[in-house]
């Protein structure tokens, strides 16, 4: 499978799958077979996430068992289950046997341990004790994601040494930098090859480290081992347990890959769902990770609605609860979008790990001043809107009411935005402190929560306007 073909563009990737379609359909498996050894993995692996399960076999049946590892390795969770379920035992072996220590511990991840087992039986045994050693850690932590293939030479060698250490590593992986340990393997720096090429052979390793690269613990979290990458550019990163022994390494390929997980779950999580729905086929699992939150907002909002309802309407008269209610879908809507947009800022922020995002004074000190700028521009046209409609189309209110249930409108308007961005910006640290992902307070919860409240708000105070109505009559 081609490494140094050029990126296709979406209207050749539709080609390819048109014409991988047509080669399946025709059964003329040669020239499938040769366009296959032609394509990019990433181009191939995007075909396999959209054809059907028929398919799918046929194209691993052609690919050999390291292009089919780079395809498997490539395709999305959900795809990747179903493929492995698909493959038979030696297939599986084989396509295993074929891949790094960290991505063949991504793809048995998707066996039961029985399978595993087997797996891990026909391999090499000291590949597969690596194996079983990433499988031990969380997937979601530097254990989890981290290649225990680098080049490690001892502080006492050479240069020469080092690049002989280099030349026996594997061809196939991309190695930046040569680490270097103390006898009891601690880590103690690492010398790029650019510098050792600098040197002469005999130059001690010792005289050539450079400025230690950060390093992060094993059980540390892949969403702040993204914010270190982002933070100093880096490109590697090596991976140590609480002794500083050097267990592996993190490179950037990996982390690209990390934030675009990280990012998407927090998208997923703030819409009320959850990763794991993109990770399953079944239709009804996909289901019961949505319904929860939707139904709890329901129950939430039929709760608020009919209480609100029942203490409220029998203080208005008819013509008044009309005029009311007209406005009670704006005022619920735009107390929510607002709530929701500052919790979005402020969760991204937490997410990317800024310190500036990470104060809550200074958070409240901007956002306060952003809403008070939207609540009292939104509060101004909605009350302006809200009193002319009334006086001009009355119907059996009073015109002689309709500034000051506009005024209510805007007032109202101005409240909600004000409590509901409070809330926006509040819940994600509270979330946080507590150790709950802040995301979670986005969406539907921060949604239903500033419905109830602008509710409330909103008829408080046209029951109060109307009461000062009637006072001053």
């Amino acid at each position: 499978m081609t490494s140094d073909k050029a990126v296709m563009s979406e209207e050749a990737r539709r080609q390819l799958l048109d014409r991988i379609e047509q080669l399946i359909e025709e059964k003329d498996f040669e020239e499938l077979r040769q366009l296959l050894s032609d394509s990019r993995a990433s181009d191939v692996a995007e075909v396999v996430e959209v054809v059907d399960e028929i398919a799918r076999q046929v194209l691993f049946d052609l690919l050999d068992p390291e292009d089919a590892g780079e395809v498997l390795e490539k395709i999305d969770e959900a795809t990747r289950g179903e493929v492995v379920e698909d493959l038979t035992h030696k297939e599986l072996t084989d396509i295993v046997a074929t891949l790094p220590p960290d991505e063949a511990a991504d793809v048995l991840a998707e066996l039961s341990d029985e399978q595993t087992n087997k797996v891990l039986d026909q391999i090499p045994q000291e590949e597969a004790a690596e194996i079983e050693k990433l499988l031990g850690y969380d997937e979601e932590s530097a254990g989890g994601i981290m290649n225990p293939e680098l080049v490690r030479i001892n502080i006492h060698d050479t240069v020469r040494d080092a690049i002989h250490q280099f030349r026996q590593s594997d061809p196939a992986e991309d190695f930046y930098y040569v680490f270097v340990v103390d006898d009891q393997g601690r880590y103690k720096g690492a010398v790029s090859l650019p510098t050792m090429l600098r040197h002469s052979r005999q130059t001690p390793i010792a005289e050539v480290i450079e400025e230690q690269l950060p390093t992060v613990n094993v059980q540390a979290d892949q969403e702040e081992i993204a914010n270190i990458f982002r933070k100093n550019d880096l490109i590697v990163m090596p991976v140590v347990d609480d002794q500083g022994i050097l267990l592996g390494r993190i490179t950037v390929d990996d982390i690209v890959d990390v934030m675009e997980e990280e990012a998407e779950e927090d998208v997923l999580v703030m819409a009320g769902t959850h990763p794991s729905e993109r990770d399953t086929p079944n239709i009804f699992r996909a289901a019961t990770i949505r319904l929860p939150w939707l139904l709890t907002c329901m129950a939430g909002s039929m709760l608020t609605g009919v209480t609100l309802i029942s203490l409220f309407a029998p203080h208005f008269s008819k013509a008044e609860w009309v005029s009311i209610v007209m406005f009670l879908p704006a005022l619920a809507a735009m107390g929510g979008n607002s709530g929701l947009q500052t919790s979005t800022v402020v969760v991204r922020g937490l997410a990317t790990g800024d310190l500036v995002a990470l104060k809550l004074a200074q958070v409240f000190f901007r956002e306060s001043r952003v809403a008070l700028v939207v609540a009292g521009s939104c509060a101004l046209f909605a009350g302006l809107t809200a009193g002319i409609w009334l006086f001009v189309h009355p119907g059996s209110l009073e015109p002689a009411k309709a500034p000051f249930l506009g005024l209510s409108v805007g007032l109202a308007m101005f409240c909600g935005i004000m409590l509901s961005t409070t809330l926006g910006f509040l819940l994600p640290f509270v979330f946080r402190r507590f150790g709950i992902d802040p995301a979670i307070s986005s969406g539907p919860l921060v949604t239903t929560a500033n419905d109830a409240v602008g509710c409330l708000t909103y008829f408080c105070l046209a029951l109060s306007m109307l009461h000062i109505f009637h006072v001053t009559l």
